[in-house]
């Protein structure tokens, strides 16, 4: 397994750097990693562990020198190259989700749908899903295992870097301009963020959801068995950290301690300790490629109230190298 060459499209962005810190400490620690970027990248060289990569223009990288690629890309540019990639043979993961909706590519999570695997390894090419939808999948799914399923409410809270470095970029340029009572930049947060919050986040659809409302919905949904399920995105003032308020209305009784026994058999983390300063949040989570949960009540009807947090980059990093692992070994085993 370490002797593979593993492209990562988009290595510059904030995502294509947690992808190259995680790749660095992988089991499976690629023999080669070629960092790769649009031509209008200002950026040179990345660093993978103690390396100094060269950034190399995407057009120009003959793909039968890769046996992997991830593609990190903005979803406008993204469809094009893992398709490419894909029909040459590559195994690819579509970090962006342009292939989500795609019933021939698996919508795939490793240590959430691990059943997926036999199909990733076959097709070659598979899509993660948007991060929030990772996180309440990753929540979701060991209750359903457990039969305990409802209707499920959620309130996303989504960082700034959900919007790429772009995003984290403006927030921090919206602070600085704030605190000196200038004038913020507001291009990717036309109403602004710093210091407040974002209660519509993008265009109202048919139904009253959003897209990315309707997007974390329908990854849900095909994620686990539950389909009753009502999503609110917020944006918040946070450069990285996703969390979101989680309710799930079941009618079965719930044993004390079932929960926390499912949550931790499934690898999510939860509080060392009572306490609020012990209870997962964007900063506490920073850095964890876990789902971490905590605020878990039960009341008498069997109702499930808790918060969950996830370091959304190292989150979706982290997927992204096991499904390239997990395939690389799937396609040598075959």
């Amino acid at each position: 397994m370490n002797h593979v060459t593993v492209g990562v499209a988009g290595a510059t962005g904030a995502l294509g750097k947690e992808i190259l810190a995680v790749l660095d400490e992988a089991p499976w620690r690629p023999h080669k990693v070629v960092a790769l970027a649009g031509a209008t990248t200002s950026v040179s060289h990345v660093d993978y562990g103690e390396e100094r990569l060269p950034v190399d223009d995407l057009a120009d990288q003959a793909l039968d020198e890769l046996d992997a690629l991830i593609v990190a890309l903005p979803a406008a540019n993204a469809r094009q190259v893992a398709g490419q990639a894909a029909d040459d043979g590559l195994v690819v993961v579509d970090c962006a989700g342009v292939f989500s909706d795609d019933p021939d590519v698996p919508l795939w999570v490793p240590w959430v749908n691990p059943e997926r695997l036999p199909q990733a390894v076959q097709g070659g090419l598979v899509s993660l899903p948007d991060p929030a939808s990772t996180l309440l999948a990753s929540v979701l799914g060991p209750l359903a295992r457990a039969g305990l399923r409802g209707e499920v409410t959620a309130t996303v809270l989504r960082p700034a870097s959900a919007w790429g470095r772009d995003g984290m970029d403006e927030l921090s340029k919206q602070v600085v301009a704030l605190f000196n009572s200038g004038t913020p930049p507001r291009k990717v947060f036309s109403s602004g963020l710093a210091f407040d919050l974002l209660p519509q986040d993008g265009v109202v659809g048919e139904g009253g959801a959003t897209a990315i409302e309707a997007r974390i919905r329908r990854e849900v949904a095909d994620l686990t068995s539950f389909q009753d399920i009502s999503i609110s995105s917020v944006g918040v003032p946070v450069f990285t950290g996703i969390s979101a308020t989680i309710q799930v209305r079941t009618t079965r009784a719930i044993p004390d301690g079932l929960l926390e026994k499912l949550f931790a058999d499934a690898g999510l983390k939860l509080p060392k300790e009572a306490g609020p300063r012990y209870q997962p949040r964007p900063r506490r989570v920073d850095g964890s490629p876990f789902v971490h949960v905590g605020r878990i009540r039960v009341n008498e009807q069997g109702h499930i109230e808790l918060f969950a947090s996830l370091d959304n980059l190292r989150g979706s990093a982290a997927a992204a190298v096991a499904a390239v692992g997990a395939m690389l070994q799937g396609r040598r085993d075959a």
